[in-house]
């Protein structure tokens, strides 16, 4: 019996493990925050930015550069997003806020 618990202990060792490291991880909660973020940029943003000329559509590449005027516009003036169909929940202000955080960090 205990050569055979040896054997599987022995076994078990050459299993490559998958590790996750911290940096892995950062970089998940990151493009999670940024992606969850692109979405309320992309449902009450978007909507009227692309139905009028001239204005930013935002987009995973671009929303980074805009954060500081999205803080601004959002937060700050509370211009934007315009419209009651447009307001934003406190859920998704939130979603937003700990994106433009997670920026500011790095």
């Amino acid at each position: 019996m205990k050569s055979i618990i040896y054997i599987i202990l022995v076994f078990i060792n050459f299993i490559p493990q998958t590790s996750i490291n911290d940096q892995q991880v950062l970089e998940y909660q990151t493009n999670k925050t940024k992606q969850d973020a692109y979405l309320v940029l992309g449902t009450k943003c978007n909507i009227c930015h692309s139905a009028k000329k001239n204005r930013t559509i935002f987009s995973l590449e671009n929303m980074d550069d805009l954060a500081k005027a999205i803080e601004y516009q959002v937060f700050i003036t509370k211009k934007m997003p315009k419209g009651r169909k447009n307001n934003l929940s406190s859920l998704e202000e939130e979603k937003l806020l700990k994106w433009i955080s997670s920026l500011n960090k790095t």
